[in-house]
């Protein structure tokens, strides 16, 4: 799929999740993106994106029980964005909300079942939604030490692990 068709389909999700949450985005006219699209014809709506989500984040802050009622569509989002980084901001949303342990089952879900597009958006994902190490100073993040009770945080969600790289391995 090309970049065009998927940022076309993470669009459509995003504007189903708003029209759910009954917001409406507007855009407001820019010379620099017009500028910026005369060089990347897909910049106005990756840019539009951005602002999308962010208008969906703002709406789900604070207010899990929202979070929960949407769940199915903001995880749809989710698995429909492949940027690297973007991910994490409806991934600090669901895991509050849910809980950890569901949200990861979902993700793995579509890592195993999913479209390719889909699994592959899942799967990086996962980074912003497993147990993060934590270390206890900057000697040891060097030293590659995490603190125990991240670690056991971690091993917790050892099955699960285990099957997401048994899915990635497929991807």
């Amino acid at each position: 799929m090309d970049q065009g068709a998927r940022l076309t389909l993470q669009e459509s999700c995003l504007d189903g999740l708003l029209a759910e949450l009954g917001l409406e985005w507007a855009e407001a006219e820019d010379p620099r993106i017009t500028a910026l699209a005369a060089r990347q014809p897909l910049f106005p709506q990756y840019h539009r994106i951005g602002h999308k989500r962010q208008l969906a984040v703002q709406a789900l802050t604070g207010d899990r029980a929202l979070v929960q009622r949407h769940y199915e569509r903001v995880l749809a989002v989710l698995v429909h964005d492949d940027d690297p980084n973007s991910p994490r901001w409806l991934a600090a949303l669901l895991v509050p909300a849910m809980g950890r342990r569901r949200v990861l089952e979902d993700l793995l879900r579509v890592v195993e079942d999913g479209t390719p597009y889909r699994r592959a958006c899942a799967a990086a994902a996962w980074k912003w939604v497993e147990p993060p190490l934590r270390y206890a100073s900057e000697d040891a993040l060097r030293a590659g030490r995490p603190t125990p009770s991240s670690l056991a945080e971690r091993a917790a969600f050892a099955d699960l692990e285990q099957r997401f790289r048994e899915g990635c391995a497929r991807l």
